[in-house]
């Protein structure tokens, strides 16, 4: 049997072990990663993905257990020997980039090969064959602050490459990006794995970003708590819940909207805990229980029949879902008022959908960009665009007549505003009339 190229075995890692401020990041990892697979690392944010990461990059050091790099154990390494892992074994994408202002994109890419103390010549020429795989050779003399962030990310990503690394960490490389760029991303870290038969290993918490890994590790509190092998059935039941219909025709409309929404508030945590709360969301969106017994039933133990959340957590949510449902009455309201004036402007009730929206953006946006933002909301509303043109709309650039949110940003957005639309077919008929 092969040899596995990474093996961790009970990896702990923690901050201020015995005061009250103890934090377990790490609690007994143990995993194989074998040569030429790619691997996610998926969970909530906090869980310690980023973390494990880390440690196995030669980052971060843990205070128990082994790094089996190649049959080797990193966790040994010399400060020398570690840098010359970081510089040769394997290459780091960050979500920030992380690239130098002061270099040009050519020297930022060819910066990881003159530690290794290659000509100057020989540097360049590699540089640019990378930038020209990525398809930016073109900015090759610019700055990264000239480049926008899907340029940025693959500049960080030729940098990765650099030195020829078997094994390529991704650390929330879709973060910053639009759809577009994201794709273009995905792409890339695809054909490094099928084509170069490089070990991939990406950290994410947004579950449509899985659909290219082939090994998929969930992780909460700083644990591994299972193990998947890809398929496309385990990625299209994770993935948006653009989805959902088509994938589950005999759901009811309220069904569909709290299997949609469970994902989308649980991201990360296991599948039985997702269906444990989709049954509770259920019966509040059907007013079985009240507010109350569903904020209890959040912060009650899961062993005990509860969700299990942090207290504060299950504040957070239970009142975010208590605001569905208000808005979700807006809307109904907005299609009771379209069904007598299908040319009705609705300006008030877009206009409060639209900060509801926005309640947790925190950059500025323009008033062309409220102008614009209210205008797709209300195409929306009459079925004029899908929810995926929504989307799109939302992370297009300004220059492309784009609202210019970030792909994240937009994604989220959606998929909150598709969680109060009423789809009883009503829509259709309003839009056609």
């Amino acid at each position: 049997m092969a040899q596995p190229i990474i093996k961790l075995e009970n990896l702990n890692l923690w901050y201020d072990k015995g005061k009250p401020s103890e934090v377990w990041a790490l609690k007994n990892i143990n995993m194989e990663i074998n040569k030429g697979e790619y691997v996610a690392f998926f969970g909530p944010s906090g869980c310690g993905k980023t973390t494990l990461l880390y440690t196995i990059s030669g980052i971060d050091q843990a205070q128990e257990g082994k790094i089996f790099i190649n049959g080797r154990d990193i966790s040994n390494f010399s400060k020398k020997e570690l840098a010359i892992y970081r510089q040769v074994g394997i290459g780091i994408v960050f979500q920030q980039f992380n690239l130098i202002p002061s270099l040009t994109v050519l020297n930022n890419v060819a910066l990881p090969m003159a530690f290794l103390g290659i000509s100057q010549e020989k540097r360049t020429i590699e540089a640019l064959n990378l930038l020209d795989r990525l398809g930016i050779k073109d900015f090759a003399e610019r700055y990264p602050y000239e480049l926008s962030g899907g340029q940025q990310q693959r500049v960080g990503i030729a940098r990765a490459l650099a030195n020829n690394p078997p094994i390529i960490v991704a650390d929330e490389p879709l973060g910053n990006l639009d759809s577009v760029n994201a794709e273009k991303v995905l792409e890339f870290l695809k054909e490094l794995n099928e084509k170069d038969g490089r070990t991939i290993i990406m950290v994410t918490h947004e579950a449509w970003s899985l659909r290219d890994a082939k090994k998929i590790l969930y992780m909460k509190d700083g644990q591994i708590l299972k193990s998947e092998e890809s398929k496309p059935r385990t990625v299209a039941e994770a993935v948006s819940k653009h989805f959902y219909k088509e994938l589950s025709p005999q759901l009811s409309q309220i069904e569909i909207a709290a299997q949609a929404l469970s994902n989308l508030l649980l991201r990360g945590y296991s599948a039985e805990e997702i269906k444990r709360f989709e049954f509770f969301l259920f019966q509040r969106f059907s007013d079985k229980i009240d507010a109350d017994t569903f904020r209890r039933v959040l912060d009650r133990p899961y062993q005990d029949g509860g969700i299990g959340l942090w207290k504060q957590k299950a504040a957070k949510i239970g009142q975010y879902v208590e605001e569905i449902i208000a808005e979700r009455k807006t809307v109904e309201d907005v299609y009771k008022e379209l069904e007598k004036n299908p040319e009705s402007p609705l300006a008030d009730e877009i206009e409060k959908i639209r900060l509801w929206l926005l309640q947790e953006y925190h950059g500025k946006i323009s008033e062309l960009q409220k102008i614009q933002f209210n205008e797709i909301i209300s195409e929306r509303l009459r079925s004029i665009i899908s929810g995926e043109q929504f989307e799109k709309v939302l992370s297009l650039s300004k220059a492309k007549f784009g609202i210019g949110f970030s792909f994240r940003t937009a994604q989220r957005m959606s998929e909150k505003f598709e969680s109060i639309i009423n789809k009883n077919g009503n829509q259709i008929a309003i839009a056609n009339k």
